[in-house]
């Protein structure tokens, strides 16, 4: 339990069966409730969008095998590429050497292994959808190289947001092993993405929320949106004389869209009553070039083991926004649209944000066996920004802030330890929402701050419970009075947080988390607000998930599983419309078996069971409504 609290890159290839997808399962492989992915499998509280009321995504929080990558926000890794991801807060945290304000998001590739193996998924669910996915892996040079690659089709997997959609992902890695010490891992990804028939964004206004659901929303039929994304780059292993290690990778993330249409539903009431208008968006693009080399030496006394780590992460960032125009179209509702020939827009010219940004650091951590762990960082980030306005001067600002973070972890007992950690970041805010201004314009990276607590008590041998307390405090981004999305204020959420994972008996695992956030807004004094302080808008403040999986005895390969999720109710605006609070349960059923003498798994899960309506809103007024009762059934078979 104790070794749990270093972080090790585990290379892939251990794994022989990483092209296969009959074992998929994503409670069996979760350590915590604090956010697991494996395949198309999300469980826990968190995500790579969504920590503590925060998102690593956007906070530029993200890693591949451990290391600094800077992901477009339309441009996540694909399956084909990356097996699994978890996020890491608190004290699973404290394992990486520069741990951040928002926690990590860490992907996991698909590294080919030393076998041929390949995985087929399959599967329908409601709204006409409908997905299939092939893996493969093999050697060509045996224990040298390795090669595999895959290809994904889905259909109206947007169903929420559009009448139909398509998406083909296809992806390729390979594992170069020239010599024992050294290991490349090379790899490209990418998406294409369509969407037709769109559906309109609804913002809530002062009088009441709506009640629909996103199969409720009206199209307008020449409303279509596109986006084509990739990313690509490589991981390198180095082990060195004297426990010396180089570790490092370089990656390229990028997105583009050609012109999009996108209707919105204004000032939307408790009638569903709203003003309905349709933009259209120029083509845009937006570029990243990331990675990071760290330098990593291990040394051992009689009672402690200690690394220390130097690293250098970098990134160059370009994107594109604004010039979008907009038809003002009067009334409408979440059930109707008028339907209307296809105006003539004239997009114009887009803002370009140049970011550059570069951050050297040392890091320590040392662990004393049967007493305690501690890890120490400290580096200085040079940061460049650049916008470039169509028909203006370009502004530019640099800044160049010290960053540190301290942890420490005491191992009270063989099953109790405590832990601790302050952690000062400098962190990407995200872009401008959809009903700004100056909409999708990328916001300056902003200094942050975490403090977190808490306690890990193996309750069993096969049972951990995590308790923790944490507070992050950042700088407060939403529209002014005039719509332009800028810093208003601070922001800091205050919150507890518990995750309880394991076998509660031989048969019967469970993933359980519970969050509670009271996340505030401190206004400046020129945001001419109307209060000085209030709640924000988007955490949620009490948040229950739990998974459960029983393996049933008597039949042999039959799990039951099931889903409960309890949220809290909370302000649509702030202190003047709430939402209630929802409950929802999912259940399914996993049968293991065999299929022409290869593993296979079904897997038929029934989702909202008992259709409860519910709406997830945002900062800026826009809303986001749960999802109906559904179906999805799958089968994954190995080759």
């Amino acid at each position: 339990m104790r070794g749990g609290l270093t972080a090790v890159v585990v290379l892939a290839c251990a794994c022989n069966a990483n092209a296969q997808r009959a074992g998929e399962n994503a409670v069996a492989e979760a350590s915590d409730a604090f956010g697991t992915a494996v395949g198309r499998e999300e469980i826990g509280l968190y995500s790579s969008t969504s920590v503590r009321g925060f998102s690593p995504s956007q906070a530029g929080n993200l890693r591949i095998d451990g290391l600094y990558f800077d992901q477009i926000s339309q441009a996540k890794p694909v399956s084909r590429i990356v097996r699994s991801s978890s996020v890491h807060v608190g004290i699973s945290a404290q394992g990486f050497p520069f741990p951040a304000p928002t926690g990590v998001g860490d992907f996991h590739l698909r590294v080919p292994g030393d076998t041929a193996a390949g995985g087929v998924l399959l599967g329908v669910a409601s709204y006409d959808q409908a997905y299939g996915e092939f893996d493969f892996q093999t050697p060509l040079v045996k224990d040298v190289l390795s090669v595999g690659a895959g290809v994904g089709y889905s259909r109206n997997s947007s169903y929420k947001i559009a009448d139909q959609s398509g998406e083909w992902t296809a992806g390729g890695i390979a594992r170069w092993q020239p010599t024992a010490a050294l290991t490349i891992v090379p790899f490209w990804g990418m998406t294409r993405h369509r969407e037709y028939d769109e559906k309109p964004y609804v913002f809530i206004g002062n009088s009441g929320y709506p009640e629909y659901r996103g199969v409720d929303l009206m199209a307008q039929p020449w409303t279509d949106y596109g986006m084509s994304s990739s990313n690509f780059g490589a991981t390198a292993h180095l082990a060195l004389a004297a426990d010396w290690q180089i570790d490092a990778g370089a990656f390229r993330s990028q997105a583009s869209t050609p012109i999009n249409y996108e209707p919105f539903l204004f000032d939307t009431d408790s009638l569903g009553q709203g003003d309905y208008s349709i933009s259209a968006s120029p083509p845009r693009t937006a570029r990243s070039t990331s990675g990071e080399i760290r330098l990593s030496k291990k040394f051992a006394t009689e009672s402690v083991r200690n690394t220390v780590y130097l690293s250098l992460k970098g990134r160059q960032r370009s994107d594109e926004s604004g010039g979008a125009d907009s038809i003002d179209l009067g009334p409408a509702t979440t059930r109707w649209v008028p339907q209307i020939e296809k105006p003539v827009f004239n997009p114009g010219p887009t803002t370009r944000v140049e970011a550059r940004q570069l951050t050297p650091g040392l890091a320590y951590e040392g662990l004393w066996r049967d007493v305690g762990q501690l890890s120490l960082g400290l580096q200085k980030s040079y940061y460049d920004r650049t916008i470039a306005v169509p028909g203006a001067p370009s502004i530019s600002g640099s800044s160049s802030p010290w960053l540190y973070n301290f942890g420490t972890a005491a191992f009270l007992t063989k099953k109790l330890i405590a832990y601790a950690s302050y952690t000062r970041g400098f962190e990407e805010i995200g872009n401008a929402p959809l009903n700004a201004a100056n909409r999708d314009e990328t916001v300056p990276a902003q200094l942050t701050q975490q403090v977190d607590a808490g306690i890990k008590y193996q309750l069993s041998s096969r049972l951990q419970l995590v308790a923790g307390v944490f507070e992050i405090k950042k700088p407060y981004f939403d529209l002014d009075q005039t719509r332009i999305f800028r810093r208003v204020g601070s922001t800091s959420n205050r919150g507890i947080e518990l995750s309880l994972t394991g076998g509660l008996t031989d048969n019967l695992t469970v993933v359980a988390g519970v969050i509670l956030i009271d996340p505030k807004v401190q206004y400046d004094n020129d945001a001419n607000s109307e209060s000085a302080s209030t709640l924000a808008i988007g955490p949620i403040p009490g948040l229950i998930r739990a998974n459960f999986q029983y393996r049933v005895a008597r039949v042999h390969g039959l799990t039951l599983d099931a889903k409960i999720e309890r949220t809290s109710d909370r302000y649509a605006r702030a202190d003047t419309i709430r939402l209630p609070a929802v409950t929802t349960i999912d259940g399914g059923v996993r049968y293991d078996t065999q299929l022409l003498g290869r593993n296979a798994t079904w897997r038929l899960q029934a989702l909202n069971l008992t259709n409860e309506f519910g709406l997830t809103p945002s900062a800026s007024g826009q809303l986001t409504p749960f999802d109906s009762r559904r179906f999805d059934l799958s089968l994954a078979f190995d080759i």
